[in-house]
């Protein structure tokens, strides 16, 4: 039998965690549910889901399979092939290289592309500095430099000892 103390503290944190990730671009909810899969030692239904994180159905089922296309959660057979279960994707690694491969590295080279455009036209007739221009494009240089540098980390869990904050 599940305690009402552990569920409510885990639909806090699944919430916790949605707030989280709403800064990387996903709604509340995606955070909500990929915690709950992630932790649960079962796959999941939609309607678990909703009775565990207090939410409806509706809300669930478009949400589920949006972090499926994202390929954050993946379906998994059923026993009686009817029901349509759930289960996050276990490799945290990947599951951010994932996201940061999909949407930052393309937003920064939607920047740089635009900042290269910029570069080869005339900006005198608007007053743009240079310098501030020169370091704006080290600033974007920085960032494709940080996100490669994350991409081609074995392990983005594993900080240096030196780095850990525990």
């Amino acid at each position: 039998m599940e305690s009402k103390e552990a569920l409510k503290s885990s639909r806090r944190l699944s919430l916790a965690i949605g707030n989280f990730i709403r800064y990387w671009g996903f709604r509340r909810i995606h955070g909500a549910i990929w915690t709950q899969l992630y932790l649960s030692h079962k796959p999941m239904t939609g309607t678990d889901l909703s009775q565990r994180l207090k939410l409806s159905k509706a809300l669930i089922s478009p949400a589920l399979s949006e972090l499926s296309a994202w390929g954050l959660v993946v379906e998994v057979p059923s026993e009686d092939g009817k029901k349509k279960i759930y289960t996050a994707v276990e490799n945290l690694d990947d599951v951010i290289k994932h996201v940061l491969r999909m949407r930052e590295q393309k937003i920064i080279a939607a920047v740089s592309s635009e900042l290269n455009f910029l570069k080869n036209t005339d900006t005198n007739s608007i007053h743009f500095d240079p310098q501030r221009l020169a370091k704006l494009e080290d600033m974007v240089l920085a960032a494709q430099f940080m996100l490669q540098l994350f991409l081609g980390s074995e392990d983005l869990l594993k900080l240096p000892s030196h780095l850990s904050i525990k």
